[in-house]
């Protein structure tokens, strides 16, 4: 990236065009079947949509990432309906305020990564994506069904917040009261 800029920039679009044509040709595949589009993120669309992200990220810092990744990123979202990206661990809360300028950008699944507070534990986080006019991804965590209610207290509703997850049969009387206190049943 210090020695060789234009060669990266070369490469990075390369593989983003290789990236989108790859993913073109699959959808024609299972057009007009395919009733839609998910990842291994969990979350479901009736358009085009992907879990982007960059954990390369990690490793620099905000100048670098508005250089080399943020105008890939920011064309990725605009050729797909419903983009996300994949925020993992602290070090790349550096890049949360540029991440969030890009208005096709739909919404963030932030994970925090091991050894660090749970998903409950990010409310800073969370409001910045909610202010953004983002939408906000969670999984069950270690804090369970709870961390709906918890994130959803700390930017003031569950408007807008998409949870993904296992839930044993034994909570299932559990999260048919999370659902219907949310209005989703």
């Amino acid at each position: 990236m210090y020695d060789h800029p234009d060669e990266v920039k070369r490469l990075t679009w390369e593989s983003h065009e290789l990236w989108f044509r790859y993913y073109t040709e699959i959808n024609e595949f299972l057009q007009p079947v395919n009733p839609g589009y998910s990842d291994w993120a969990g979350i479901y669309s009736p358009d085009p949509s992907y879990m982007l992200q960059c954990d390369f990220c990690y490793m620099i810092g905000p100048e670098m990432f508005d250089e080399f990744v943020k105008p890939e990123l920011a064309a990725a979202c605009r050729r797909l309906d419903n983009p996300f990206n994949h925020l993992d661990g602290p070090g790349q809360l550096a890049h949360l305020d540029s991440l969030l300028e890009i208005p096709e950008l739909k919404g963030v699944q932030w994970i925090p990564g091991d050894g660090n507070p749970g998903m409950a534990h990010w409310p800073e986080v969370y409001r910045k994506i909610r202010a953004a006019g983002k939408l906000i991804q969670l999984f069950l965590s270690d804090s369970g069904l709870d961390v709906l209610n918890i994130v959803a207290e700390q930017v003031s509703s569950a408007e807008g917040i998409i949870l993904c997850g296992e839930v044993l049969a034994s909570e299932e009387s559990r999260l048919l009261e999370l659902l219907k206190r949310y209005g989703a049943i």
